[in-house]
């Protein structure tokens, strides 16, 4: 049994057609991917487009832009993005184009606030159409968004920016200086010139009635049109780049501060874990990386933590977490582990007395005294070991089968331990059954037993935002981690927890 925090796309079956890959754009690295038309599409092209794509969020409650056309190179532009209030924005604005203002400007009346899911946002836009309302449709998995704040629809024959000569943005804010996109973004459509139906692209599943992808076969992309499976990790404008145009087109994208590492396989068709920022208990800990890079505040207590976005009650798990940057003294270190989730309030959250819930979480310490259990003020076995290090990665084996937990530090099970030993439990420590906690489920956590510190923790399940120098992966050939995953354990994925949990 298992959960994942939201609802929209967030947990889908083996498919009939799969995507493999996804780009994780980190907005402090103000991460884009270019493409500079070399001419023009004509009027007539410039009337009808098709964007489709399926995008995860990272960092929330920020202006974060997906496309921007125009605004490099000119005053004004188009645009779709996630608002500051998390709505989402569709706009074509300036005075190039048929007068000046706004040509097109539509903001949902809906948030969009799961971090934990995949949303598939498609923008027909036909200016050719009579009907005015029908000029700009937007679907949200699957259904056609209706409900707008402020919905303002292009004239009859109005051709504006999208196809033309300027630089076409994927990650870069509305004026060129900001605004970046937090976020992973998959199976990316732009179609020029064709008015395309959403069924081109998903189809819901006859049995859950989820959304899903489907592949696209309606034909030609056009003259400027693009097709981005992120399926390379170079950093070339070519075939070889992570912005390779798989449309035929060889419409390649300019890279910009975008890395290997941030080529992934949390995809729509299986969605990993991360951390959680709704489930922030620092309030103001920092996540960056796709939600998989935590950064405490200095000033922090003993209460202060954050968990994943999945949680199990049985089978077995495996995950890595790296220790960036970390204090290692006796009165500054973090705990690294997992606690009870969901939360039904603060929790004293892996090793301290007076937990207010009574529930447990168990963590590695970063300083002498190895690990803790929460409620009760236990030290369980420290192994002989005196805690974490900063370079060091953590991995971690939770047997939710047999409730027990092993302990790894750069390779080596701490006690020599031995996790395919299920109930003898060779080198585990025992645990308190996910079924008896608050909530009934386990989640990966990262926190601070402290009242200061900064502490950088860089969390793997599966896809790392650190350089990995092995590679790895699950006995279902999913994730990549820096050790060998023990025979029987998963990564954190809903292909796994469809099997396992």
């Amino acid at each position: 049994m298992a959960f994942l925090v939201g609802g929209a796309n967030s947990a889908v079956d083996t498919e009939p057609y799969d995507i493999d890959n996804s780009l994780r754009f980190n907005d402090d690295d103000d991460a884009i991917l270019t493409y500079t038309p070399a001419g023009t599409s004509s009027d007539a092209s410039k009337r009808k487009y098709t964007f489709s794509f399926w995008v995860k969020r990272g960092n929330i409650t920020d202006e974060q832009n997906i496309i921007n056309w125009g605004k490099q190179t000119g005053s004004d532009d188009f645009g779709f993005f996630f608002d500051s209030d998390d709505t989402f924005r569709i706009y074509d604005y300036g005075d190039d184009f048929g007068g000046s203002g706004y040509h097109i400007n539509k903001i949902t009346s809906r948030l969009f606030r799961d971090p934990s899911a995949w949303y598939h946002i498609i923008l027909i836009v036909d200016t050719t159409d009579g009907t005015a309302g029908d000029r700009v449709k937007l679907y949200i998995n699957g259904v056609r968004e209706t409900s707008f704040s402020t919905s303002d629809d292009p004239d009859q024959n109005y051709a504006g920016f999208v196809g033309s000569a300027d630089a076409c943005d994927i990650g870069w804010g509305q004026d060129a200086s900001g605004k970046a996109l937090d976020a992973y973004i998959s199976e990316f459509h732009y179609i020029d010139g064709t008015a395309k139906a959403h069924t081109d692209f998903g189809e819901f599943d006859e049995d859950s009635g989820i959304w899903k992808p489907k592949e696209y076969t309606g034909g030609s992309y056009g003259t400027n049109g693009f097709f981005l499976e992120f399926k390379q990790s170079g950093t070339g404008t070519n075939s070889s780049g992570m912005g390779a145009d798989t449309s035929g087109n060889d419409n390649h994208l300019a890279v910009t501060n975008l890395t290997a590492t941030d080529q992934t396989t949390d995809t729509p068709t299986n969605n990993f874990c991360t951390m959680n920022p709704l489930d922030n208990y620092w309030a103001d800990a920092a996540l960056a990386e796709g939600n998989l890079q935590v950064t405490t505040p200095s000033t922090n207590g003993y209460y202060s933590f954050l968990r994943g976005t999945m949680g199990v009650a049985s089978g077995k798990w495996y995950w890595e977490v790296k220790a960036v940057s970390t204090q290692h003294a006796d009165s500054d270190y973090g705990r690294v582990g997992f606690a009870h989730s969901p939360s039904t309030g603060r929790t004293d959250y892996l090793g301290r007395d007076a937990h207010p819930s009574g529930s447990n979480g168990y963590g590695l310490n970063g300083h002498g005294g190895g690990y803790y259990y929460a409620g009760s003020a236990v030290t369980i076995d420290a192994g002989g070991e005196t805690g974490y290090r900063q370079g060091e990665i953590l991995h971690f084996a939770l047997d939710l089968d047999n409730n027990k937990i092993w302990w790894g530090i750069d390779g080596t099970w701490l006690d020599s331990g031995d996790p395919t030993s299920g109930a003898t439990g060779t080198g585990a420590d025992a645990i308190v059954a996910a079924s008896s906690q608050a909530g009934g489920f386990y989640s990966p956590a990262i926190g601070d037993a402290d009242s200061g510190g900064t502490y950088v923790f860089s969390a793997n399940f599966g896809n790392p935002a650190f350089a990995i120098s092995s590679g790895n992966a699950d006995d279902n050939g999913y994730g990549n981690f820096e050790f060998d995953v023990p025979t029987g354990f998963y990564a954190l994925c809903t292909k796994n927890l469809a099997e396992f949990g």
